[in-house]
């Protein structure tokens, strides 16, 4: 059985979603596509062509990618390898292998996702160094190398539609990695507290308050670690601004709330997540595998053996894919 990306995704629509539909239905057709309010990085253009270089943008996004040259990790960057599961049955959504790459003054977090069967997913966001929000997200999902569906948001500044509010400059889009919560931050230290803000419609976003609590231990297939226990939930004020306080009052405390645990120390690992991760979705946890620098010796569990979908994905996915 095939599962979409939207199904399994280790990315963050949250209740958010729900939410919307109910009071803002009329404005959500493509969201994805529209360009929104926000500030360029400074590496401008000289970013875009190296995301096209590299395979990410433009129509290289788009060609066979089990015959053509799928992005890989290059050598001397960490990897870091995780896989999501259902909390009820145990059975495993997606697993992901995921980087960093620095470009001038942005960081490029990039993704490669397996689904079940011979599905894929590649996926990056550009992160200013020096400021909250992301200036551009690009996904696109596979199928024994041939692209099915995708999508792309640019933060742009210049760009807003008749009739709609001026949106927050710190924006995201409205699916985003886990390292996004920790941007929230000045630091990364118990106390620390930020919001979170995506976009959700062209006319409007949804605010996520987040909160590092405190450290403790835990284990995960990759290791012991002291974490970071951080907690992130929709404030449902920035959805619904026109509504009474008291009937907000009244929903936020039965928002559900993410959990996440990152190292307490660079590189500030994702190490466990715990919650939903899309509306009416199951409760899932998703762990941290294994980590590496690329060209190394991965430390942590392997992943169990399974299909790929050719010879060229299969160099780039390594021990990703999910048994049928």
């Amino acid at each position: 059985m095939k599962i979409s990306s939207r199904q399994a995704r280790i990315l963050v629509p949250s209740l958010a979603v729900l939410l919307a539909l109910v009071a803002q239905w009329p404005v959500m057709a493509r969201a994805d596509s529209v360009l929104t309010p926000g500030k360029e990085s400074s590496a401008g253009g000289a970013t875009d062509a190296w995301l096209v270089s590299r395979g990410l943008l433009g129509s290289a996004m788009f060609a066979e990618q089990s015959s053509g040259g799928l992005i890989a990790p290059p050598a001397g960057v960490e990897v870091d390898e995780t896989r999501q599961s259902e909390r009820r049955t145990g059975q495993t959504l997606i697993q992901i292998k995921s980087w960093n790459e620095t470009v001038g003054d942005d960081t490029v977090h990039i993704e490669v996702s397996t689904l079940p069967s011979h599905q894929y997913e590649v996926g990056f966001w550009r992160f200013p160094n020096h400021r909250p929000g992301c200036t551009m997200f690009e996904w696109a999902l596979y199928d024994n190398g041939r692209a099915l569906q995708s999508r792309f948001w640019r933060n742009e500044q210049t760009v807003r539609l008749p009739g709609s509010a001026k949106l927050p400059n710190d924006l995201y889009p409205d699916a985003i990695p886990w390292m996004a919560f920790l941007r929230a931050f000045d630091a990364p230290r118990a106390g620390a507290e930020g919001t979170l803000n995506q976009q959700i419609t062209p006319y409007s976003y949804v605010g996520q308050d987040v909160s590092a609590k405190r450290t403790e231990q835990i284990r995960v297939p990759a290791g012991d670690f002291p974490a970071l226990k951080v907690t992130a939930q929709v404030d449902i004020a920035t959805m619904m601004p026109s509504w009474p306080r008291f009937v907000l009052h009244i929903i936020q405390p039965v928002v559900p709330e993410n959990v996440l645990y990152f190292q307490a120390m660079p590189p500030y690992r994702l190490l466990k997540q715990e919650g939903p991760t899309y509306v009416g979705g199951p409760e899932v946890t998703t762990e941290l595998i294994r980590f590496y620098v690329a060209g190394a010796q991965p430390t942590g569990s392997a992943a169990p053996p399974f299909k790929t979908p050719g010879a060229r994905v299969a160099a780039v996915l390594g021990d990703l894919s999910i048994s049928e």
